[in-house]
């Protein structure tokens, strides 16, 4: 907020959500090539679209969040926003309360665009990945 000293007026500055849908031809998207998903991975496609962070976390929290590493061990959506606030939610779960689970994120351009993929590997006793041992 701005106090303007001459006529008390206080003027309002306002939050605007801007989205940015990358193309599967962007420039700028990194690519690890060497990066490769387990062949074991039990994957869940979603097929829901939202259009804010907002919806994502609500879709994302009433379902994938909890049935991620029991139910499935993947999840792959055409949806940045779900990918996002799933990656975020399972690290932020690792931050606060130590989850059996180690995440990864990764990206696949399709002929129909680009499908996000994140999926969790369980960790050993001693907090290594072993799936890479």
């Amino acid at each position: 907020m701005k106090d303007d000293d001459n006529n008390n007026e206080v003027s309002q500055i306002s939050y605007v959500e801007s989205i940015h849908n990358p193309a599967p031809s962007d420039p700028v998207l990194p690519r690890r090539l060497h990066l490769q998903a387990p062949d074991n991975i039990v994957w869940h496609t979603e097929s829901m679209e939202v259009d804010s962070l907002h919806e994502a976390f609500e879709w994302i929290t009433s379902g994938p969040y909890n049935e991620i590493g029991h139910l499935y061990t993947g999840y792959k959506t055409a949806n940045w926003m779900l990918a996002h606030v799933l990656v975020f939610e399972r690290i932020r779960l690792n931050t606060i309360a130590g989850s059996p689970f180690q995440v990864h994120a990764d990206y696949d351009i399709t002929g129909e665009g680009i499908l996000y993929k994140v999926w969790v590997t369980p960790l050993s006793a001693e907090g290594e990945n072993e799936a890479e041992a």
